[in-house]
């Protein structure tokens, strides 16, 4: 069937499974007008390159046209009928919509060059929509079906599909030119920020130049053994490049979220940790003494709290939450306002999928390691993930974690970029009091408790961040300084000389 000027009908190019079903959305006039007007003046392709792939037409003889058209212009050449039609004779491309007379042809069916953005629009939202119904399809066929996927993955991989089309349609491979160039951008950029730091910084300076920041499609594993200061450290990394403008997504799995951002307002305040979770203190003599409703500490914990309530971090701390919520929130997130960096607190309180609870938890913890990076790089921000270490470090002498310490799965270290461990050898000292031997001398082990006792004072407040693994980077120990009241990281001890750093630098007053 032919329609107008001798061009086929859009019926000709579809074919109807069953009667009564709706025809794929598709404006092949569209298409045509466009391949006409670009073929008539080159420079209208410039309104279209940006959006528009040879994937998007409908018809697939017009993705053929219009690749050889985008391949000549890039390459600086004329791509007009003439030169098409030599083109296309050669390949017999076109025999079945007439050979390449219809090059010519597609020159009538033009309506204006100056109509050619949006006429390539239109044709792009046709391809859209049936990418919705495709996916939505899809989506239905497995909610009917009893296979592997549960609601919730159904929902996700519908949910991802649907991201994909609002970002530009599926994912498409680049030349080595735009790899090149967007290096360079990142050089650039890296450059005019000052400080070395060319991704999201830490907020502490050392992990700062050892790592050049936390960088986008990264995923960055922090293991340590309880009380090390793993929650500490993220949400000290969230504050502070959260007060650099930093957009947060931090999924509390473990802890609800206003204990997450009590230990904010502790450090933020000045008032102890434990202190403010009461409402007061004790005094010398034992009693407890609640703070007044006029006192300097709740003055400085509203005023902290002001402060801290500026910060654009999103909180989930749903209980067992599994990784397509996960991804729903950040791609919700990024959707709204814009995503710039992901915690987990922590790998070990993620729920798995109902297919890897079918397995072993290491097969589990797999799972969610790898889709954490899959995020990472899906949304191209870098992943903050924290995870528990296996028992066996505090079984050794030498209580530094390694990469074998991971626990339930060396696959973490696979799919991780930067594998970092958190050593406080102060809290192991402190809880490793002498006791007298059977045959000591009482001189001997009060010498031995005297070197003990200066033992402690010398590691206090001293922490280790050894970063085990960096695909691009050095590996080696990160000194911090670790206030024990506040539960909070610093860059460095305070000192009489220098005073004591803010402990959210940037933190809007």
């Amino acid at each position: 069937m032919r329609g107008p000027m001798g061009l086929p009908c859009m019926t000709e190019r579809f074919i109807i499974h069953t009667m009564g079903q709706r025809t794929p959305p598709a404006s092949l006039e569209a298409e045509q007008a466009l391949l006409g007007a670009l073929l008539a003046n080159n420079k209208a392709y410039d309104r279209v390159a940006e959006f528009l792939r040879p994937e998007h037409f409908a018809d697939a003889i017009h993705g053929r046209v219009f690749a050889a058209i985008a391949r000549r212009v890039d390459a600086g050449r004329l791509a007009d009928a003439v030169t098409l039609r030599q083109e296309f004779e050669a390949s017999g491309e076109l025999a079945e919509v007439g050979g390449a007379a219809y090059i010519a042809q597609l020159l009538g069916a033009m309506v204006g060059i100056i109509n050619a953005g949006e006429y390539g629009r239109l044709v792009h939202d046709m391809y859209q929509r049936r990418q919705i119904l495709d996916a939505c399809e899809e989506a239905v066929n497995a909610a009917y079906g009893e296979g592997e996927m549960d609601a919730a993955a159904i929902a996700d991989r519908l949910d991802g599909a649907l991201l994909a089309l609002r970002d530009g349609g599926a994912h498409r491979l680049k030349t080595m030119e735009e790899v090149a160039r967007e290096s360079v951008a990142n050089v650039a950029a890296a450059a005019a920020r000052g400080g070395g730091v060319s991704g999201i910084t830490w907020g502490y300076r050392p992990l700062d130049r050892m790592t050049g920041g936390l960088h986008p499609g990264q995923l960055i594993v922090i293991g340590a053994r309880p009380s090390m200061g793993k929650t500490a450290l993220a949400v000290g990394v969230a504050a502070r490049a959260a007060a650099e403008g930093a957009r947060v997504l931090f999924v509390s799995a473990e802890m609800l979220a206003r204990g997450v951002a009590d230990r904010v307002v502790a450090a933020v305040s000045g008032v102890p940790l434990d202190s403010l979770l009461r409402g007061g203190s004790f005094n010398s003599e034992g009693g407890f003494q609640s703070f007044a409703p006029d006192g300097w500490e709740m003055r400085a914990i509203g005023e902290a709290a002001r402060r801290v309530s500026q910060l654009p971090i999103l909180w989930d701390d749903a209980p067992s939450i599994p990784l397509p919520a996960i991804r729903a929130r950040a791609r919700g997130m990024r959707r709204k306002g814009g995503l710039d960096l992901i915690v987990v607190d922590y790998l070990g309180m993620l729920a798995p999928s109902v297919a890897a609870k079918r397995q072993n938890r290491v097969y589990e913890v797999s799972e969610l390691a790898s889709g954490l990076k899959a995020l990472a790089k899906e949304l191209e921000v870098p992943v903050l993930l924290l995870s528990q270490l296996n028992r066996g470090v505090e079984g050794r002498e030498e209580k530094m974690p390694g990469l074998s310490d991971l626990r339930d799965s060396g696959s973490i270290e696979q799919d991780a970029d930067v594998v970092g461990f958190i050593h406080r050898p102060h809290y192991y000292l402190s809880r490793s009091i002498p006791t007298r031997k059977g045959n000591e001398s009482g001189e001997a082990f009060e010498a031995r408790k005297s070197q003990w006792y200066l033992d402690c004072q010398a590691e206090e407040g001293k922490a280790t961040i050894l970063l085990a693994k960096q695909r691009q980077g050095p590996t080696g120990p990160v000194r911090l300084h670790f206030l024990d009241q506040l539960t909070w990281f610093l860059n460095s001890a305070p000192s009489a000389e220098r005073g004591s750093e803010p402990v959210v630098p940037g933190l809007p007053e």
